[in-house]
C-alpha cells in the first residue's frame, strides 16, 4: 500500500503542475490587451468631451459668466472713520474717541447699471456661439480624419495586393529572363515595379499611423493608442438642391450669429457712454460725535462729466458700432459665398463618383485580362504593365472619390450649420 501512494505521487504533482500551467496560459490571455473598435459617434463623443478646444471654449463661457456676475453687482461701498483726541488736554491726557463715521454707496448714471448686465449676458451668449463654433471645427476635422482612416485601410488593402501581383509578375519575368525568353531590361523594369510596389505599400502604412495619432490627438488622448476603426466608406446621396440649400440659409451658423450678438454689443455700448454723460451720484449716511453728543446726516452727492461729456468714449463706441456693422454685412456675403461653393464641390464630387464607379466596374475585368494575355504572350512587357496600373489606380479613384464626396457633405453641413445625413451627430448633445 505504501509503494502504491509512493509510486502516485510524482503523477499527482505533475498533474497538479499541468493544470497550474493551463491556468496561467489562459489568465495571460485572458490579460492581453483588446483592440479598441472605435465607430464614428463614438470618436465624435470622445472629441465632444475631451477635446482641447472644446474644454478651452466651455472655460471660456465659465469666465464670461463670472463677468456677468460683476456687471450685475453694485459698487462697493465706501467707509470713513474720523478719529480725534490724539492732543493732550491740561491734564496730560489724551481723550481718542471716534468722531465722525460715515458710509457712501456710490451708483453709475441711471439706465449705465442695467446696460452693464445686458452687454455681460451678450458676451456670455457670444461664448456659447464660440463653443458650437468650435465644434462645428471639431466636427469636420473628426469626421475627416476618420475617413480618411478608412480611406488609408483600402489603400494599404490595394497596395498589398498590387504587392503581391508584382512579386507574381517579376517571379515570371524572372523565369522568363533566367531561360532566354526576356530581355534584361524587361527584368531589370520588372525588378524596379516590384521595388515601387514595396515602396508604395510602406508609404500607405506609415500615412496609417499618421492619420491614427492626429484622430487621437482631436480625442484628447495619447497619440499613441492603438485602435481599429469599424465602419467604412459608403456611397452617398446630394437630394438637395442649390435652391433647397439657399431656403435653409446661414442664419444658424454660430460665426453670423456671432457677428449678430457682437453688433448688439457694440449698440449697447455706444448707448452706455452717451448715458455716462449724465451725473453719477452717491448715497450715503453719516454720524457725528460733537461734545458728547450724537447728530445724524444723509448724503448725497454727485459728479458730473463738465469737461468733455464723455465725447471721447461715445465717438470711441460709435467707430466700433460701424466697424461691426460691416463686418456683420461681409461675414453675409462670404457666408453666401461658402454655401455656394460648398454645394458646387459636392455636386461635383458626387458626379466624380459615379464616372468612378464605372471605372471601377471595368478595373477587375482589365486585370483579368491583362494577366491572361501577357501569359500567352498577347501583349508586350510595357502594355502589361500599364493595364495593371490602369486597373488599380481605378480602385484607388473610387475609394478617393468616396471620400471627396464625404469630405464636401460634411463641410457642406458646417456651413449650414444643419445636418444633411439621417444621423444629426454634427447638433447633437453628447
Amino acid at each position: 500500500m505504501r509503494i502504491r501512494i509512493f509510486r502516485g505521487i510524482p503523477l499527482f504533482i505533475l498533474s497538479i503542475f499541468l493544470c497550474s500551467h493551463f491556468s496561467w496560459a489562459d489568465q495571460k490571455k485572458n490579460d492581453s490587451p483588446i483592440l479598441e473598435k472605435l465607430n464614428f459617434h463614438e470618436a465624435l463623443e470622445q472629441a465632444y468631451r475631451s477635446n482641447p478646444k472644446m474644454i478651452e471654449a466651455r472655460k471660456s463661457i465659465e469666465g464670461s459668466k463670472g463677468d456677468l456676475i460683476t456687471a450685475r453687482t453694485f459698487q462697493n461701498p465706501e467707509a470713513e472713520l474720523e478719529f480725534g483726541g490724539f492732543k493732550k488736554n491740561e491734564d496730560a491726557d489724551r481723550k481718542v474717541n471716534l468722531d465722525s463715521f460715515e458710509i457712501k454707496q456710490p451708483f453709475d448714471p441711471l439706465g449705465v447699471w442695467f446696460l452693464k448686465g445686458k452687454i455681460a449676458s451678450g458676451e456670455v451668449k457670444i461664448q456659447e456661439e464660440q463653443l458650437r463654433s468650435v465644434w462645428m471645427d471639431i466636427y469636420l476635422n473628426v469626421r475627416q480624419s476618420y475617413s480618411e482612416i478608412i480611406l488609408h485601410k483600402k489603400e494599404i488593402e490595394l497596395s498589398s495586393q498590387n504587392l503581391e501581383a508584382m512579386r507574381q509578375f517579376f517571379s515570371r519575368v524572372q523565369l522568363r529572363y533566367n531561360s532566354g525568353q526576356a530581355l534584361k531590361n524587361d527584368f531589370q523594369r520588372a525588378k524596379i515595379e516590384l521595388l515601387k510596389a514595396e515602396n508604395d505599400f510602406l508609404s500607405v502604412q506609415k500615412e496609417l499611423q499618421t492619420g491614427k495619432a492626429r484622430l487621437n490627438l482631436m480625442l484628447g488622448r495619447p497619440m499613441e493608442t492603438n485602435f481599429e476603426v469599424v465602419e467604412e466608406l459608403k456611397e452617398e446621396e446630394l437630394s438637395m438642391t442649390f435652391e433647397d440649400i439657399q431656403a435653409i440659409g446661414f442664419t444658424n451658423r454660430p460665426d453670423i450669429k456671432m457677428a449678430d450678438l457682437e453688433l448688439d454689443v457694440k449698440r449697447k455700448k455706444l448707448l452706455k457712454e452717451h448715458l455716462n454723460r449724465l451725473p453719477s451720484y452717491y448715497l450715503g449716511f453719516k454720524r457725528i460725535d460733537e461734545e458728547d453728543k450724537d447728530d445724524y446726516a444723509v448724503l448725497v452727492g454727485i459728479s458730473i462729466p463738465i469737461w468733455n461729456l464723455n465725447q471721447g468714449e461715445v465717438k470711441k463706441a460709435k467707430a466700433q458700432k460701424e466697424i461691426q456693422e460691416q463686418k456683420v454685412k461681409a461675414l453675409h456675403n462670404q457666408a453666401s459665398l461658402e454655401i455656394y461653393e460648398a454645394y458646387l464641390r459636392a455636386d461635383l464630387h458626387h458626379k466624380q463618383l459615379d464616372i468612378a464607379k464605372k471605372s471601377l466596374e471595368e478595373a477587375d475585368e482589365l486585370s483579368r485580362l491583362a494577366n491572361l494575355r501577357y501569359s500567352e504572350g498577347k501583349i508586350d512587357f510595357l502594355n502589361y504593365l500599364d493595364q495593371i496600373r490602369t486597373a488599380t489606380q481605378s480602385k484607388v479613384n473610387y475609394y478617393q472619390a468616396l471620400f471627396n464626396l464625404s469630405r464636401s457633405i460634411s463641410e457642406l453641413e458646417v456651413f449650414l450649420s444643419q445636418s444633411l445625413r439621417q444621423e444629426d451627430f454634427l447638433n447633437e448633445k453628447f
